[in-house]
């Protein structure tokens, strides 16, 4: 019986000390997409990829303005040509329209892959701001805010973030 009353109290101490010791963890949180949209280089960031965009979609939309001619014109010559040359030219323009599909997907999945590579690559610059940050503050674990449910508000650091980064990083350029 005595025995078992000292691995209780034994057991008893582990528990308590190991409880006490994770008390002091401090944990804070940031709102990652705060970041994106308010930051100096992430706006600038942002701008250059609208930018990119706009120039490959003008140029899709061109293109498919051109198909949109060429298919009234031969649906013009319908009645004025002979069947196997409509025919011709409507196989013509099918081939047309689906090299005019594949580049249009290429092009999509190439500006997805631009804006995410970017995209890491801000975060990678940003990282060692963050990190810094957490050793100033001594916060072990940082959470991003959409994976919370309810927190105090002085455990947002997102500001003070936001503020660093838009002292060390003046200006983030894409790569070409």
């Amino acid at each position: 019986m005595l025995i078992i009353k000292k691995l209780f109290f034994i057991n008893f101490c582990i528990f308590f000390l190991i409880s006490f010791s994770f008390a002091e963890t401090k944990i804070a949180f940031i709102d990652v997409d705060l970041i994106l949209s308010k930051s100096e280089p992430s706006k600038s960031l942002f701008s250059q990829l609208n930018i990119i965009e706009e120039k490959k979609l003008e140029i899709l939309k061109k293109d498919e303005i051109n198909l949109k001619e060429e298919e009234n014109k031969i649906l013009k010559t319908k009645n004025i040509v002979s069947k196997e040359e409509f025919n011709k030219s409507v196989n013509s323009f099918k081939k047309k329209v689906d090299n005019y599909e594949n580049s249009k997907k290429k092009t999509i999945e190439e500006l997805k892959q631009i804006r995410n590579k970017e995209i890491i690559r801000f975060f990678k610059l940003i990282n060692p701001i963050i990190e810094n940050i957490m050793e100033e503050n001594l916060i072990e674990i940082l959470i991003e805010k959409k994976n919370i449910f309810m927190a105090k508000s002085d455990n947002d650091i997102t500001q003070i973030v936001i503020e660093n980064i838009n002292e060390n990083v003046k200006e983030f350029l894409i790569e070409k």
